[in-house]
């Protein structure tokens, strides 16, 4: 039987709709399956960076832990530390030579860190020597007629510089130190020798003021102990005794051919110590 033209004409635009929708379905399943592969890519990717992150940046990686790292420097745990020391100062008695003599130097410092390369020192050392008991009244001039014990303190403040700030090279940590202070005399031996009246002739340490300059390095040799061996150029100002500059006085020093006498003098005097430091 042959079909009408409006009813074939249904028949096929029906077929071409169905077709079309088994296509479409087609195209969608397969969009569907390749999104669904490329999301079960992306996870696994990001499981595996992670993965990877964790061994690169962990806490026992290389990255993770500055323990790990292969560098001389070493940062040095807490700021504030407290020394014994121990030494020797090479004096300057001065001239005419009224100082005291080189003698050992025992003391203690207390370091504590301002910022990172610099800290603040308190010392206070103390020594033991000799001084010279010179007559300026002798016909041939002034002469050294005795020798007495002098024991005298140091104490001082300064400013400690870190070359390497709060780390070590190596466990060394070189620095330098400028400061000030005084001299101050405790005692001294009395003279039988020179003549009456002695006082005002008589050298007296006193209260001296003084400035010095140091360079040292401080070995760490654990995170609480410090070794440190330093050279300091301690500057004091000795005073001439008054009794010196009266006239009749003088006029002797003059004539014995010996120059008149400062009224003071500034001299150096070099301390070569060892410290142990105690961090807290």
């Amino acid at each position: 039987l042959a079909l009408s033209p409006g009813i074939a004409s249904r028949r096929d635009s029906t077929f071409i709709g169905v077709e079309y929708r088994r296509r479409f379905e087609q195209v969608s399943m397969k969009l569907l399956q390749e999104v669904k592969l490329a999301s079960a890519r992306g996870r696994w990717l990001a499981v595996m960076l992670a993965a990877m992150s964790g061994v690169v940046f962990g806490p026992g990686s290389a990255v993770g832990q500055d323990e790990e790292i292969d560098t001389p420097y070493r940062w040095v745990e807490g700021g504030t530390r407290l020394g014994l020391v121990g030494g020797y100062i090479f004096t300057n008695r001065g001239d005419p030579p009224f100082g005291p003599g080189s003698s050992p130097f025992i003391g203690t410092r207390f370091r504590a860190r301002l910022s990172s390369p610099l800290s603040l020192e308190l010392g206070l050392g103390y020594g033991n020597s000799d001084e010279y008991v010179i007559d300026p009244r002798l016909e041939g001039g002034p002469a050294v007629v005795d020798t007495v014990n002098a024991d005298w303190l140091i104490i001082e403040a300064s400013l400690q510089f870190a070359f390497t700030g709060a780390r070590s090279y190596r466990r060394l940590q070189p620095y330098v130190v400028l400061g000030g202070g005084i001299l101050q005399g405790l005692s001294t031996g009395i003279s039988e020798v020179l003549a009456s009246p002695q006082q005002p002739f008589r050298y007296e340490i006193g209260t001296s003021p003084m400035v010095h300059f140091g360079v040292g390095a401080e070995y760490h040799i654990s995170r609480k102990f410090g070794l440190a061996f330093e050279v300091r150029d301690n500057l004091w100002k000795i005073k001439t005794p008054e009794g010196w500059f009266r006239i009749d006085v003088l006029q002797n020093i003059l004539d014995s051919g010996s120059a008149a006498p400062a009224n003071n003098q500034w001299t150096h005097n070099f301390e070569l110590t060892a410290s142990l430091y105690y961090y807290f």
